[in-house]
């Protein structure tokens, strides 16, 4: 070979080189844009959902309060540390703030990759964010409106099913009564039926030392309402259904003095901090399962699988379906069921959608070889 032919060839690969690195510069840049744009938008988000935090926790516990509030018991939940109502609200406007901008950070690492792809793989992707956005909407709305409620339900009912405890006193002669006769009599006896019965005030226009003719009845004293008194009377107090809460009106404002509920030997306290991340962690699980029909048109699109390969393995697929349902809700049947039959439907849904993206697939090679 001529070295001037050598010398052309060098250059030439030299030039080839340089258009290298300043493709593969033009993609640094481009990344570390992209990724700035990216990490701005759950910052924004972040901020809304700060704003709206608090109404966002009250969505979030509505399901538990109505539960909560038809078994008898107090809609309410507790917190057991002085921080826990801030780190709640806290780490619910941040998780909304992620899964508000997750589109946006999608659209992002879409630009980022869409120069590196070809024409058919970019109308793939196309279709996979709307379909994957659509379907994260759907788990949400399950999940609350439909698994939430049940789990809850269930849970709540086992809870409050177990027997009211015997907390009488103990039988005369029985084994307990001997040992409790060793630290002698209770500090708080009961009356005995020699002593004089207790008294009242009596009313203002009686002489002294005058008791009232009758005592005055219950419904005197507690009115059943369906909603609070408009300008209540300083010491009023009132039962407000079907809440069941004793309520009274004391320097200016309403307070729940009592919670009349029934009585069980399992008493639910649920702690705010502890019911939202049980919430999200299962919103997060279910939002991963109805994703399953995407993660299935694209292994239809890109030929990885083919249907009828899937389609022979039904039974088993299925019986994953039910495993999935069992490890992504609480360890209880009802809750398991009610995710893992929509499972068994987003698979099959997912097996109509593989099979249609894997036959356009295949047509446009067919086409090519004629």
């Amino acid at each position: 070979m001529p070295l001037d032919q050598i010398d052309h060839e060098s250059k030439r690969k030299e030039t080839r080189l340089d258009e290298m690195r300043m493709s593969f510069g033009d993609h640094i840049e481009d990344l570390r844009r992209r990724l700035v744009l990216a990490l701005l938008g759950p910052l924004v988000t972040s901020i809304l959902g700060l704003i709206y935090g608090r109404q966002i926790v009250g969505w979030l516990v509505r399901p538990l309060a109505q539960v909560l509030q038809y078994f008898g018991l107090p809609p309410q939940t507790y917190n057991l540390a002085v921080t826990t109502g801030f780190s709640v609200y806290m780490k619910v406007g941040l998780i909304v703030g992620l899964i508000l901008a997750s589109p946006w950070v999608c659209y992002q690492l879409w630009k980022f990759i869409e120069s590196g792809l070809y024409e058919r793989e970019r109308h793939a992707a196309v279709l996979v964010a709307p379909f994957s956005a659509v379907m994260s909407v759907l788990g949400v709305l399950f999940m609350y409106y439909i698994l939430l409620p049940m789990t809850l339900a269930f849970l709540i009912y086992f809870t409050t099913g177990f027997p009211a405890p015997d907390a009488q006193g103990p039988a005369e002669g029985g084994i307990i009564a001997r040992v409790l006769s060793i630290y002698g009599s209770p500090h708080t006896p009961a009356a005995s039926p020699t002593d004089p019965p207790a008294t009242q005030d009596p009313p203002p226009d009686s002489p002294p030392g005058s008791l009232p003719d009758s005592l005055p009845d219950a419904t005197t004293l507690f009115q059943t309402l369906t909603t609070d008194p408009p300008n209540p009377l300083e010491g009023q107090a009132w039962i407000k259904q079907p809440e069941g809460q004793l309520r009274v009106h004391i320097s200016g404002r309403t307070i729940t003095y009592i919670p009349l509920v029934g009585q069980s030997l399992l008493a639910p306290m649920i702690e705010i901090g502890q019911y939202i991340s049980f919430v999200t962690m299962l919103m997060l699980g279910v939002v991963i399962s109805f994703q399953l029909p995407v993660v299935m048109m694209i292994l239809g699109w890109s030929r990885l699988i083919a249907p009828e390969t899937i389609s022979k393995y039904r039974r088993y697929c299925i019986f994953v379906c039910f495993v999935l349902g069992a490890l992504l809700t609480p360890a209880d049947p009802i809750s398991m069921f009610a995710l893992a039959l929509p499972l068994w439907a987003l698979f099959e849904l997912g097996l109509i959608v593989m099979r249609f993206s894997y036959r356009k697939t295949t047509e446009p090679a067919e086409s090519a070889e004629s």
